[in-house]
């Protein structure tokens, strides 16, 4: 559970080492520009794995792109072969990007953040997880999905 947290806390770390043109650019990247983005996992992985304590996060760090249909980044691994706290970061963030606004895209509400991860499952994200986390989001009272309130009224 612990690497899985710290995986989630620093799993874009790398992207201290990208320009920050690049990474508040406001129209699209060129493809040289994403090639730098895309070596962020990597970098990260560097960074966590030289901290005593936090080594063990550093597979998450670094796969948190993958893909679970094989074809992400930096490694092209596909379903069990990724990380569990790799996939666990993957669903997470995604649901972050979809219920955050973004300068290209609107906020959009839990209940489409969960029709989008579903869409996703066996592709981008693996399905357990992604059910995991909408199951999760359901028994939430917020609409944000507090994922703590809904562990305690499990308890």
């Amino acid at each position: 559970m612990l690497r899985c947290q710290v995986s989630g806390w620093l799993h874009d770390i790398g992207k201290t080492a990208i320009p920050d043109a690049i990474l508040a650019k406001p129209s699209e990247l060129t493809e040289d520009e994403w090639a730098q983005v895309r070596r962020h996992p990597e970098i990260g992985e560097a960074i966590v794995k030289r901290i005593a304590g936090l080594a063990e996060a550093a597979s998450g760090v670094r796969h948190h792109h993958e893909r679970f249909d094989g074809t992400g980044y930096p490694d092209r691994l596909a379903g069990e072969d990724i990380a569990l706290e790799a996939r666990v970061v993957a669903v997470s963030d995604a649901y972050s990007a979809i219920t955050s606004r973004r300068p290209y895209q609107r906020e959009r509400s839990r209940d489409e953040a969960i029709e989008e991860l579903r869409a996703s499952a066996g592709g981008h994200l693996d399905p357990k997880v992604v059910e995991a986390l909408c199951r999760a989001l359901r028994m939430s009272p917020r609409q944000g999905g507090d994922l703590r309130a809904a562990q305690r009224s499990r308890s």
